[in-house]
């Protein structure tokens, strides 16, 4: 399995990492009461009404990890770093050089050959300018192994491929289309037959209809732009060579295609929706409650989450900058030949990529 850790935008996580990186992988450590007290006194914000379930998640998601591969978070293949969904928290050229700079330091201090990916948003006119220098600083420093980012914009892509022929671009959750609502898989497994054809039909021929629609729903909602010919057309036309998918424990079709791609599976928070209208920074600027406004953000989303009440159980769901993610933390699904295919990357996200 090749395990990479993605680290927030947020830089005191990517300092704590460094310094230990077991404040990261809880359910990787014997001292895990030790590291919970640790995050209660240094991180309070992250307290509600009850502590943020991002701990629960990350603590029972690193076990499953660790019941796959025992030895898993010693033989760590790399970093990235950044966010994937808000344009407002695209990393400014202090941040990728000081995220590099850490970087490099957790080599030194773990002894691995890590390899480094920036992720960046979709982005507008004005985030696009903060963007490019920090993407034009690690262009520099990439040498002719280069360095990969994850693009999830247009105009992010064409940059790179214009302007940086040392980064190595990879297809983003948001650039990569794949079937994200969770009513599908809390759902998926039943159908109501419409009564035009169970008109005169015995309750087993009722039975068999709907176990087809069932099937054939599964295999759809199991499919991405991974295996759509004009997509594939379009990656290599741009040196794409790697796309990113969710895990979600029911899309049991989607683990069994012959992708031509490398995969990144990001585990274990499946991104449910993105939008310009952002419930987090509304709690310091009200009116972000309705409108997509153009003041200067106040990254709330690192310091807050925003939980939300399912009638399902079985996962969790919040909001966290402007999208939502849903829990999904039964490894025990994911097809054996996909999780040790080595083009393939196991993309652990302790906490969610703010």
């Amino acid at each position: 399995m090749n395990l990479y850790i993605h680290l927030p935008t947020n830089l005191k996580m990517f300092e704590l990492f460094v310094e230990n990186k077991e404040y990261l992988v809880w359910g990787s450590s014997k001292n895990e009461r030790k590291i919970a007290e640790f995050f209660l006194k240094n991180f309070p914000g992250e307290i509600m009404e009850n502590m943020s379930s991002q701990y629960e998640t990350n603590f029972l998601a690193a076990r499953k990890l660790k019941k796959v591969d025992n030895n898993i978070f010693n033989r760590i293949q790399g970093i990235y770093y950044g966010s994937d969904n808000c344009e407002y928290l695209a990393p400014r050229l202090d941040e990728i050089e000081k995220a590099y700079d850490l970087f490099q330091q957790a080599k030194k201090k773990y002894y691995f050959q890590w390899g480094f990916v920036l992720v960046t948003p979709y982005v507008g006119n004005k985030m696009m300018e903060t963007l490019k220098p920090g993407l034009d600083w690690l262009n520099e420093r990439a040498g002719k192994k280069g360095i990969e980012v994850v693009i999830n914009d247009l105009w992010v892509l064409q940059y790179i491929l214009k302007k940086c022929p040392n980064l190595r671009p990879i297809a983003g959750r948001v650039f990569h289309k794949l079937m994200k609502t969770p009513l599908v898989d809390t759902y998926g497994n039943k159908a109501h037959v419409p009564w035009s054809l169970m008109r005169n039909k015995s309750p087993e021929e009722i039975d068999k209809m709907q176990e087809e629609i069932v099937k054939n729903q599964n295999e759809f909602y199991s499919s991405c732009e991974a295996t759509f010919k004009p997509f594939l057309n379009f990656t290599q036309k741009k040196w794409i060579k790697r796309a990113t998918l969710d895990f979600m424990e029911q899309r049991k079709w989607l683990y069994e295609k012959d992708y031509q791609l490398g995969i990144d599976l990001y585990y274990p928070w499946a991104m449910v929706f993105t939008g310009r209208l952002c419930d987090t920074s509304a709690i310091e600027q009200p009116e972000r409650w309705n409108y997509a406004i153009n003041k200067p953000c106040p990254r709330t989303c690192s310091r807050y989450d925003l939980s939300y009440k399912v009638k399902t159980v079985g996962y969790d769901l919040l909001q966290r900058w402007n999208a939502a993610y849903r829990s999904e933390i039964d490894l025990d699904r994911l097809p054996q030949k996909f999780l040790f295919e080595p083009k393939n990357r196991l993309v652990f996200s302790p906490f969610i990529n703010v």
